[in-house]
């Protein structure tokens, strides 16, 4: 998984956020089913998606997080 492949099916997202998927170990499979449940964050698309488990689900929280929740002290 490549910062380019990040960035594609991610968009413009944070350098600390980049690096923690990059670190992850996560395929290019994990992110998109993480990517397609950070983008549809609504009652109506959550419940016809399958439950995230392993490392979709961790790559869910850092694309949803706050820096707030995941600031600089927390960067690899």
């Amino acid at each position: 998984l490549t910062r380019e492949d990040i960035l594609h099916l991610c968009g413009d997202l944070p350098d600390w956020k980049i690096a923690k998927i990059e670190a992850s170990g996560a395929s290019y499979e994990d992110l998109e089913t993480a990517a397609t449940w950070a983008q549809g964050q609504d009652d109506v698309t959550l419940p016809t998606l399958p439950p995230l488990t392993g490392l979709p689900a961790y790559l869910y929280e850092v694309l949803i997080a706050d820096e707030d929740i995941w600031g600089e002290e927390h960067r690899p």
